[in-house]
């Protein structure tokens, strides 16, 4: 029996390239903050399936990984113009830990903040990045948010 395989990387998915920081929360002693830069150019429409499959795959191996308390992604230098599925990868870490909560900002650059910004609220919508409570501009605003939801998760003894 001949059997035929090809080998395949992930990597072969996407021309995106990611970091990954992990600090700790001043906030929760005992918390571990993940920021996942995405840099790059994000697939116009469907040909961008397979960046946000591909992010998605390096949020969840990246996650399991390392098992931060909260996560930054930061799109600061991610060109996106449009493309629904781009929205999958705001659910990475949803079911992180099953019962815990698990905080989630976004930082939106230039090159991707209006087009987030139509993708989360709709094309029609007046409403501006600002009126998003998890999405930022800068990674001071975002870190500050994460370490405000897990004060107050450990807080209410969530954590």
């Amino acid at each position: 029996m001949d059997i035929v395989t090809k080998q395949l990387k992930l990597e072969e998915l996407s021309d995106l390239k990611y970091e990954v920081h992990i600090g700790d929360s001043e906030a929760v002693k005992y918390c571990k903050i993940m920021i996942l830069k995405f840099v790059g150019e994000y697939g116009y429409g469907s040909g961008g399936n397979s960046d946000a499959i591909y992010m998605c795959a390096i949020g969840k191996a990246v996650l399991e990984a390392w098992e931060p308390s909260g996560l930054i992604l930061d799109f600061s230098e991610l060109t996106y113009e449009w493309g629904d599925q781009l929205e999958d990868v705001f659910y990475i870490g949803e079911d992180q830990y099953r019962n815990i909560p698990f905080p989630v900002a976004l930082i939106v650059g230039e090159h991707s903040e209006e087009a987030i910004r139509t993708l989360i609220l709709g094309v029609y919508s007046d409403q501006t990045t600002d009126d998003i409570d998890w999405v930022h501009r800068d990674l001071n605003s975002a870190w500050t948010f994460i370490e405000e939801k897990l004060t107050e998760y450990d807080r209410n003894k969530r954590l």
